[in-house]
């Protein structure tokens, strides 16, 4: 068993917003040279999360909607905790197959970090392929 670690940083806007990550997650998969395992993607955040979904234009704004439809302006607790409860909506993290050292997605699927903080952020995403 072989374990590889690697951190993604990406730079994200404040609100709704998203970052494919695909392309930079395919490649530190093909660089780990791990040719059967799985991909751990994970992004230490209460504010963020991972979506694996097609990543079309018209349908990236379907989901925008879907989450703006969380009115800041109707929630209780803190400050910030819409950006909270649009996060958990997704996951914090997401573990993708890998076999003959590709990731194992289809032509569609898109890796995309969605944003919900009201203030832009740096962002550390962990990304762990483990197997032989």
């Amino acid at each position: 068993m072989v374990l590889f670690r690697d951190v993604i940083e990406v730079s994200t806007e404040k609100g709704i917003s998203y970052v494919d990550i695909t392309e930079r997650v395919v490649v530190l998969v093909k660089e780990c040279q791990i040719l059967e395992g799985l991909c751990n993607i994970f992004i230490p955040s209460s504010t963020a999360g991972i979506m694996v979904n097609d990543g079309d234009r018209m349908l990236v704004e379907d989901f925008r909607r879907h989450f703006a439809a969380i009115d800041e302006k109707k929630i209780y607790s803190q400050r910030n905790a819409f950006s909270q409860l649009r996060a958990n909506l997704l996951d914090a993290d997401k573990t993708l197959p890998v076999s003959k050292g590709r990731l194992l997605l289809d032509g569609r699927q898109s890796i995309l970090l969605w944003e919900f903080d009201k203030e832009p952020r740096k962002r550390e995403i962990i990304v762990t392929v483990s197997g032989e």
